[in-house]
């Protein structure tokens, strides 16, 4: 009968730990790759949702600031529609040596605080097309009697700089009349023909200011009409679009330059102080001027139909 040999105890024990040692180290091997796979899928939902909530968050605001002005119902009205084209120029804090230019120029803080108001008390705010679309056809945005056109003259560098940001900020839509020869040439002082894209693409709708800034009302038909035509060619070419109104330089203009107008454009803003609509004449409308005494308070009182 063959005899059994005893175990060893110590080398049982020491297979044993052995054994132990190993469990252990596969144990902390697991839990480490588990706790890094669990915190990169962790990470990736995070990121994923942080992305989709901008993205969310961003395609809420664009929504916000470009709807979709073509889905706006119109109703024709039954008395003649009069609304208030607001005209502005300069948008910055007036320096000591611009005092003779004084009622061309508001200061950013009134500025925004008109766009504000406007904006809380519920207007809607006309592109040209629109504005265009009221008069000819004496319509209004379904339930809202209070439209306005914001337009700017002269093509300063603050209104980009400026005014183009606030209004960015509220979401509203604009209209810069351009003079064309001054930004085609980046003429110190005014926006640049990249700026001017940049604008055109987010709601500012660049127009006519003429080429030169010339007083129409004393210039021959033949400068009045290059004016004109070469600034609407200008500003075609360069922002692929219809361009359909201008603004006359100063104000000033003539019958000839009415007719010579409309060869080219559909409206015209002139200087004359007073709520606009088809009886003033689609290319000689008036607007209120906005002057840098005019506050929030009283530039809704003044616009009250």
């Amino acid at each position: 009968m063959r005899k059994h040999k005893k175990s060893n105890p110590i080398l049982t024990i020491i297979n044993w730990l052995l054994i132990l040692a190993i469990l252990i180290c596969l144990s902390f091997a697991a839990y480490f790759y588990l706790t890094k796979s669990n915190s990169q899928t962790s990470n990736s939902q995070m990121s994923s949702q942080t992305s989709s909530q901008a993205t969310e968050s961003s395609s809420s605001s664009q929504d916000q600031t470009t709807s979709d002005d073509s889905q706006v119902d119109w109703i024709k009205q039954d008395t003649t529609v009069k609304f208030p084209i607001l005209m502005y120029h300069a948008i910055h804090v007036m320096a000591a040596e611009e005092s003779a230019n004084a009622n061309l120029i508001v200061d950013p803080t009134t500025f925004e605080s008109e766009i504000k108001a406007l904006v809380d008390a519920g207007y809607y705010f006309l592109s040209p097309e629109e504005a265009y679309k009221v008069l000819t056809e004496n319509v209004l945005p379904n339930g809202n009697n209070k439209i306005v056109w914001l337009t700017f003259d002269d093509s300063l560098w603050d209104f980009y700089s400026n005014a183009y940001p606030i209004m960015k900020k509220y979401g509203v839509k604009a209209t810069s009349f351009a003079i064309t020869g001054y930004v085609q040439n980046s003429t110190t002082g005014y926006y640049t023909p990249e700026q001017m894209l940049e604008m055109e693409s987010n709601r500012m709708s660049i127009e006519s200011h003429t080429v030169n800034h010339p007083d129409l009302e004393v210039s021959s038909s033949d400068s009045q009409a290059s004016e004109m035509s070469n600034s609407d060619d200008y500003l075609q070419s360069t922002l692929n679009k219809d361009v359909i109104a201008i603004a006359y330089p100063a104000g000033r203009y003539s019958d000839t330059t009415l007719s010579l107008a409309a060869n080219n454009y559909s409206l015209g803003v002139t200087t004359n102080e007073g709520l606009a609509s088809a009886d003033n004449g689609l290319l000689s409308l008036n607007r209120v001027r906005i002057l840098p005494t005019t506050t929030a308070e009283s530039l809704l009182q003044q616009i009250a139909n």
